[in-house]
């Protein structure tokens, strides 16, 4: 099996290593020759992308695009959020990749297609987002729906954290409001073992979402967090601002591939904190 991984940042280099470790063969982009060079001297194919793709594409290119496996895993960013360019960006590898002779893809999306809605949320439960994000992602899922039907995987991850990536690091000694708004977030380890799972597994099931199955409220989580990391506590204001938040529940997910998370209790922390 060969897999490629467009985005090789914060999820997809590990998610490139682990999958190595299984040996299966990984590619994964950079947009500088250093990036490439620093793929391939930790054993992953390196290849020089950036997008968006024009009609005629390199041999290098279509080499990283002709896979078994494309996981997209390019965040649209936020300082400086261009909707449409980000589309067009993707849909130009989505194009490419199918040219190519890509065999599946797996789209990276959030949990935030599913603002503004409260209560339990499950993978079949309609969507209606109302942010930027929530709506790029959601115009992209239907797109590439569109063009590869069942030969696309959804995966909508809640709030990512792990090494050198928590919140609570820059939430510390802050005043914040919504302090009673439930915590949906998913841990990268356990991001990991979810796409390992989807990658090994003949998978049938369109939309699958990940989050913790534990949800406390976030003057909870991040009181808790930074005692643990022995920060200052973030002040929140009393208010009831997002009470009645959403709560992602994975559980047709990890059923369906089988999978037990490694970090299900938020309130426990985790090593890196």
């Amino acid at each position: 099996m060969k897999v490629s991984i467009c985005g090789c940042g914060w999820l997809g280099l590990p998610l490139a290593l682990s999958l190595k470790s299984q040996a299966i063969e990984v590619w994964g982009s950079k947009t500088t020759l250093a990036g490439v060079e620093a793929l391939k001297q930790q054993g992953i194919g390196g290849c020089l992308l950036t997008l968006p793709l024009s009609g005629d594409v390199s041999t290098a290119i279509n080499q990283f695009l002709a896979t078994d496996v494309l996981i997209i895993a390019i965040p649209p960013g936020r300082k400086h959020l261009n909707p449409q360019a980000h589309i067009d960006n993707i849909m130009s590898l989505s194009v490419a990749a199918q040219r190519a002779g890509c065999k599946r893809i797996i789209f990276i999306s959030t949990t935030s297609v599913y603002d503004p809605l409260q209560g339990e949320v499950v993978e079949v439960t309609p969507v209606r987002p109302n942010t930027a994000s929530g709506i790029l992602h959601y115009q992209l899922e239907q797109q590439l729906r569109q063009q590869w039907q069942h030969n696309l995987t959804v995966l909508r991850l809640s709030g990512l954290f792990g090494p050198s990536r928590h919140p609570v690091k820059f939430l510390s000694g802050r005043q914040l409001s919504a302090g009673k708004q439930l915590v949906n977030l998913v841990h990268l380890d356990d991001c990991i073992q979810v796409l390992s799972a989807i990658i090994q597994q003949t998978v049938s099931m369109p939309v699958m979402h990940l989050a913790a199955s534990s949800h406390p409220s976030r003057e909870q989580y991040y009181t808790a967090m930074a005692l643990k990391a022995q920060l200052p506590f973030p002040n929140f204001n009393q208010d009831n601002e997002g009470e009645n938040g959403k709560k992602i529940n994975s559980n047709q997910t990890l059923s369906y591939l089988g999978v037990t998370m490694k970090y299900d209790d938020l309130l426990q922390g985790t090593p890196e904190i």
